[in-house]
């Protein structure tokens, strides 16, 4: 008897070693960014907490195109880093002026680059802002940029009718759980990027030298198709100039871009770091320098460790160096 049940418990001891690991997990950690519920990947409880920024009067506000307000000073159109709480990195130009800076509500139909120019064509003379901000995601620009055609704007009514998809997650049973958890830390799924960092980066107890990223990161661009990005850049800036109002273009930077430098393949992720052409534009603001700078002076958690976008304490600094690019331009 004791045999065979040695036997059964060798034969269950992999079954049971992720098993325990998991509940382990799952009881100690939580999945809190949008890297943790995508892949399943435990991090520390009340690791943002320690992180988050509360502005004392907020003064970004979260609008759809519809309900933009006439004689809006600064409009943006971005996507997920724009809208960013607690501390958006709108905010610091908002005080400064001491005036709302209004923001579009990023709609998955159409890029924040169509929606801008959209707007621009054909809102009414009251509806134009005197600076118009349009943000994207590094990963994303590019190609955002170069399917734009300033010659067909997307009317209004097009614009006013998509709406931020909201996506619920089906809880799985725990065997789906498990396996999905192994599959992603494997990096046996293309929607995930694992990679190991020869250095700490992050407070997350467990994850401070893990980068997790999107599988859309890796993804690169031929020269000529960024070269042509940025024409389709200078056209947008040239549209809106054309209608009196000063366009200042944003690249939320990818946090592999940070972070690749300390992998075992940096040039494994894309950076439109590699496209000069960019630099050149007055409209362009990029803050890579500045993050890196960061990271430099020692400084961790200049992302989140279980998230895509910045930590608010860096959207404070990148919104501090728009608000200075802004006046000097």
């Amino acid at each position: 008897m004791k045999k065979f049940l040695f036997k059964l418990l060798i034969f269950f001891f992999p079954i049971l070693i992720p098993v325990v690991i998991y509940i382990v997990l799952s009881t100690t950690r939580e999945c809190s960014g949008d890297i943790g519920r995508m892949a399943k990947i435990f991090f520390e409880k009340g690791y943002h907490d320690g992180l988050d920024i509360m502005p004392d009067s907020l003064f970004v506000q979260n609008l759809e195109i519809q309900d933009i307000p006439d004689s809006s000073t600064i409009l943006c159109f971005g996507d997920s880093f724009s809208s960013q709480r607690p501390y958006p990195y709108l905010q610091p130009l908002g005080e400064y002026c001491n005036i709302t800076v209004t923001n579009v509500l990023y709609n998955v139909d159409n890029a924040p680059e169509e929606a801008a120019l959209g707007f621009l064509a054909n809102a009414s003379t009251s509806k134009l802002p005197k600076i118009l901000i349009v943000e994207s995601v590094e990963r994303c620009c590019v190609a955002r940029l170069f399917w734009i055609d300033t010659s067909t704007p997307f009317p209004l009514e097009q614009l006013q009718k998509g709406k931020k998809h909201k996506t619920s997650t089906q809880k799985k049973s725990i065997d789906k759980e498990i396996t999905l958890f192994y599959q992603y830390r494997l990096v046996k799924d293309d929607g995930t990027v694992f990679a190991k960092l020869n250095k700490a980066c992050f407070t997350s107890k467990g994850n401070e030298n893990e980068l997790y990223s999107y599988y859309e990161d890796t993804i690169h661009y031929s020269n000529q198709f960024c070269d042509s990005a940025s024409q389709k850049l200078l056209q947008l800036y040239q549209f809106a100039k054309d209608r009196n109002v000063k366009l200042i273009y944003v690249v939320a930077p990818n946090k592999s871009t940070i972070y690749a430098p300390y992998t075992d393949n940096r040039n494994r992720y894309f950076t439109i770091e590699d496209t000069p052409a960019f630099d050149t534009l007055p409209c362009f603001f990029n803050p890579i320098k500045i993050l890196r700078q960061l990271d430099e002076n020692g400084e961790k958690d200049i992302y989140y460790a279980d998230d895509t976008h910045w930590t608010p304490k860096t959207s404070k600094i990148v919104g501090n160096e728009l608000k200075d690019f802004i006046l000097k331009n």
